[in-house]
């Protein structure tokens, strides 16, 4: 599992892109390659055959737990 650590607030923003590419059906920003291959990495986003990024299952829930976290801490 990814911790706070590993994901920088850039990290993060970018998934949430990603995440409201998606939940609108349109298509997916460019992302920094740094930022793609990270999000990768931990299996937050995939590429599809075409090259373009997409939020994983795993994706959302790194977002939902960061939201959880973060509403913890107002």
């Amino acid at each position: 599992m990814v911790t706070d650590s590993n994901l920088t607030a850039d990290d993060l923003d970018w998934l949430r892109k990603l995440k409201t590419a998606a939940d609108a059906k349109r298509d997916a920003p460019q992302i920094p390659v740094n930022v793609a291959a990270k999000l990768g990495r931990f299996g937050l986003a995939k590429a599809s055959a075409s090259g373009a990024f997409s939020i994983t299952p795993e994706g959302r829930d790194a977002l939902l737990d960061q939201d959880m976290r973060d509403a913890e801490e107002r």
